[in-house]
């Protein structure tokens, strides 16, 4: 953080998740449940770790916000314990939203950023993987935590059967029209569907003529985009991306040539 390294920890106040995203591995396991940590076994662990030397703490919940009320409660009394400690959560787009009258408050607490799964700024993708949110609400999103004063830092799924090319490019657009690109870590512009057994994907309709068989290996059903461009941009993309971090190459240089190299395709 601003040019110095800090020790993270890593904490669960919730498992599980309320929603049935289709393309998300959570659901055929927990169905749609969830179920809150006590917030003193919680606060004990945090306790530990900063004990360990940790200054900020990571909520790996799969969404911090789908209990609202148990998560400000852990934020306080985690801050009242801890006044520097910082931390970070992932929510929804949706949570965020309904949400938002309590980003300033978390705000306060020490949060510094949260994740939040964007996936596509393609109305037709975000609908066929049930994600709750349209490209508007991430936009509205985006302008809430902006004037919370925390970062919000999108993950994404740009390679789907049913991306475009022009999706890609208004993607590429949009981090930089919003000058995303010191939040968006260079793999997330790569990343390729993963069809988990399980997934609720696997039973709909408009993934049937894309579907292959399952690579036990990877644990994953392939599939196939039906322009084989797009396959090729994915597979160059996620090579360009591993030859960079390899080689340590400054991030926003290698988002630089991501962009560059899918507009010269």
């Amino acid at each position: 953080q601003d040019g110095a390294e800090r020790i993270a920890g890593h904490v669960e106040a919730s498992r599980g998740c309320l929603h049935h995203c289709r393309h998300c591995p959570i659901p055929p396991v927990y169905g749609g449940r969830f179920f809150v940590v006590p917030r003193d076994v919680v606060l004990r662990d945090i306790a530990r770790q900063v004990e360990a030397g940790a200054t900020h703490i990571t909520f790996g919940d799969a969404d911090f916000l789908n209990g609202p009320g148990h998560a400000l409660g852990v934020a306080r009394a985690m801050h009242e314990a801890f006044p520097s400690l910082t931390f970070d959560f992932t929510a929804k787009v949706e949570h965020v939203i309904r949400h938002g009258r309590l980003l300033p408050e978390l705000r306060r607490f020490g949060a510094l950023f949260v994740v939040s799964a964007v996936e596509s700024m393609s109305d037709t993708v975000l609908g066929l993987l049930g994600k709750g949110h349209t490209a508007d609400d991430v936009r509205r999103a985006l302008a809430l935590t902006r004037a919370a004063g925390i970062v919000l830092r999108p993950s994404l799924v740009p390679f789907t059967p049913w991306t475009t090319r022009a999706d890609h490019l208004d993607l590429l657009d949009w981090v930089e029209r919003e000058s995303l690109q010191d939040r968006i870590d260079p793999v997330q512009l790569t990343i390729r569907l993963l069809l988990p057994p399980g997934s609720l994907l696997l039973d709909h309709p408009a993934l049937r003529p894309h579907l292959g068989p399952l690579d036990a290996e990877r644990f994953t059903y392939l599939w196939v985009h039906p322009d084989p461009a797009m396959d090729r941009l994915q597979e160059e993309t996620a090579a360009l991306v591993e030859r960079a971090a390899g080689g340590a190459e400054d991030p926003l240089e290698t988002l630089a040539r991501l962009a560059d190299h899918a507009r010269q395709r």
